[in-house]
Order: structure tokens, then sequence, then C-alpha cells
């Protein structure tokens, strides 16, 4: 029964039921999602990924694939235990218990070489304006020329006004947007939005 519990898919709607304003997605990605934000990702050596709420490791996975070595990861994850679950999972990668909103000082305390892809499995069109724009300070400062910031947007609030607002002040920092076609496999659907800078 204990092993049962620690399912990452119970942990996650035990975590979801207990909090849901917590945890933003609905269900973890997919694996097709997972590939789409992965896709055409290529690191070099010295090149930092950061993940934003790798949550149950869905997307963690398929990041941990595209690393040139395992010290080039840094995850951020709020919720105690996820942090615990993707320890157990990914034992070789670093995890730190914190909110994004520290993301900034979390990368400058690890020591790692500077951040050039940044992917999020956090749902922006969920956060009111003044956590946005939060995060959106620590991505101007974790961001140099060149850097990636990748997310995934589900299809019913793509239009919705913070999701809107977000990509707006968005368009502000970096120079170049994209978006995928829908992930239809995925519950919900979603699109997986691209930022260059």
């Amino acid at each position: 029964m204990h092993r049962l519990t620690q399912h990452p898919l119970v942990l996650f709607f035990r975590v979801l039921f207990r909090n849901p304003r917590g945890v933003s997605a609905l269900a973890p990605s997919s694996r097709k999602l997972a590939q789409a934000m992965t896709a055409g990702l290529d690191l070099n050596h010295d090149d930092v990924i950061m993940e934003l709420g790798p949550g149950t490791g869905a997307l963690t996975s398929h990041i941990r694939d595209i690393l040139p070595h395992a010290g080039a990861y840094l995850g951020i994850e709020l919720e105690q235990k996820f942090v615990r679950l993707l320890q157990s999972q990914f034992p070789d990668l670093h995890f730190v218990q914190d909110t994004v909103a520290h993301a900034h000082k979390v990368h400058s305390q690890s020591g790692k070489s500077s951040v050039k892809v940044i992917i999020s499995g956090l749902s922006m069109s969920t956060l009111p304006e003044h956590v946005q724009d939060i995060f959106i300070d620590n991505l101007d400062r974790l961001s140099p020329s060149g850097s990636i910031f990748r997310m995934f947007q589900y299809v019913h609030a793509y239009h919705l006004p913070p999701a809107i607002r977000f990509r707006q002040r968005m368009a502000e920092l970096f120079n170049e947007y994209h978006r995928s076609r829908v992930v239809f496999k995925n519950i919900p659907p979603a699109f997986v939005l691209t930022w260059t800078r």
C-alpha cells in the first residue's frame, strides 16, 4: 500500500486535492507534451538548464535525456513532497525547494554557470498579476542574450486576459516568440510557447 501512495500520479492528485491553488497543472504532462517541450534544444557542455515547477518529474525525465551532464540541471519546486519524490527518482540532479519568485537567487547560490534554457511546468494563466511580474523579473535577470524560455499553455486558457498580459510583458523582453501546434495528446490539450532572447 505504501508503494501505491508514493506513485507519482497518486502523489500528484493527493497534493492537487489538498492544495489546488498550489498546483498549476490539471494533470502531469503527457509524454507527447514532454517531448514537445524538449524538442530542438541543443545544449553545449557549459550550458545550464533550469526547470521551474518540475512537479512529479514528467518533464524532468525528458530534460535529463538532453543534458550534456547531470551538473547542467537545476530544478526549483515549492511542494516538499514533490521534491522528495524528485530526489528519489533523479538522485544525480539538483533540486531546490523554493518558490520561483526566488529563481534568480537560487541560481546565484547554486554556483552554476549562466542559464541557457529555462523550462517552466507552471501555467502563467493561473497566476495573479503581481506574481507574474515577479516571475518575469526573475526571467529577465536569469536570461542572457541567446537564452531560451519555454513553457506550455493550455489551449482553453490561451486567450484569457492573464495569459495575454503575460505574453505582452514577455514581448517587451524577448526578441522572438513561437507557438507550437496543439499537442492534443495531453490533458488538457496544450501549446508549447518559446521565447528566445
